[in-house]
C-alpha cells in the first residue's frame, strides 16, 4: 500500500521529446498530464530524467516511484496504469506534391526520413520495409526532418504529428523559417503509453486522477496547451 505519508511521488521520463517531454521546462503534455492526474488526488509530482534506454530499469533505483512512456512489452514488472497519451505517428508529405500513400507498401517508391527506432515501434511491416529501403534514414534531431522536406531532400517524413507541428512553430519563432503546407497519411496505428509504478496503491490514485482530468475538461486544455 502507499503510505498515508507520501505526497511526492517521482517519476521519471524520456530526456526529450518536446512536446511530450520538455526538461528544461519541466514540462510537456506527458509531464502536464501526470502532474495533473496525481496533483488532483493531493500528490505532487517530481520529475527526473533518463535517457529512453534506461526508463525500463528505472524501478530499480528505489527513489524513483514511477516511469512515464511505457508499454507492457517492455518487459518492466510493475504495476501500469490505465493508458494516459498515444503517440499517433503520421507519413508526412508537402501538399503540392499530391503524393498517393494510402499503406506502408506505399512508401518504398519515396526517400523516407523517420524518428529514431522507428522499425521497433511502428510494427513487423514497417520494419521489413525500412529495413531493406536503399533510401531510408532515421534522424534524432526532430526539427531536421522539417527541414528536409521542406527543403525537398526526401519524400516523406515518419513523425508523431504533434512533434512535427511543435517543430514547425520552433522553426518559425526560433529560427525565421517558414514552414510549407503538408498531408498527413494515416498508415500507422496509434502508440498508447501508459505510466508504470512500483505500487499499485498509487497507480490506483493516478488513474483515478486520470479519469477525473479528463473529465473535468483539464487533459484537452492541457493537449490544446501544446497544439
Amino acid at each position: 500500500m502507499a503510505s498515508p505519508q507520501q505526497t511526492t511521488v517521482t517519476v521519471a521520463f524520456g530526456e526529450s521529446l518536446e512536446p511530450y517531454v520538455i526538461p528544461q521546462l519541466e514540462a510537456g503534455i506527458e509531464l502536464d498530464i501526470i502532474r495533473a492526474a496525481l496533483k488532483c488526488r493531493q500528490y505532487e509530482m517530481k520529475p527526473v530524467f533518463l535517457s529512453q534506454k534506461r526508463l525500463p530499469q528505472a524501478l530499480a533505483d528505489r527513489k524513483i516511484d514511477a516511469v512515464a512512456t511505457i508499454v507492457p512489452e517492455s518487459g518492466a514488472k510493475g504495476a501500469y496504469s490505465d493508458v494516459y497519451i498515444s503517440y499517433e505517428d503520421k507519413a508526412i508529405t508537402l501538399t503540392q506534391r499530391r503524393l498517393a500513400i494510402h499503406r506502408i507498401a506505399d512508401l518504398a517508391g519515396y526517400s523516407v526520413s523517420a524518428f529514431p527506432l522507428a522499425g521497433q515501434y511502428l510494427g513487423a511491416e514497417f520494419a521489413a520495409l525500412a529495413a531493406k529501403h536503399p533510401d531510408y534514414h532515421e534522424t534524432g534531431n526532430q526539427i531536421d526532418q522539417n527541414r528536409l522536406l521542406y527543403r525537398g531532400s526526401v519524400d516523406v517524413v515518419v513523425a508523431d504529428h504533434r512533434i512535427f507541428n511543435y517543430m514547425n512553430k520552433r522553426m518559425q519563432t526560433d529560427f525565421g523559417e517558414t514552414p510549407l503546407p503538408v498531408s498527413y497519411h494515416d498508415i500507422f496505428i496509434k502508440l498508447p503509453y501508459r505510466v508504470l509504478f512500483r505500487q499499485p496503491a498509487l497507480r490506483d490514485v493516478f488513474n483515478q486522477g486520470l479519469k477525473q482530468i479528463q473529465q473535468n475538461g483539464e487533459y484537452q486544455r492541457i493537449l490544446k496547451r501544446y497544439s
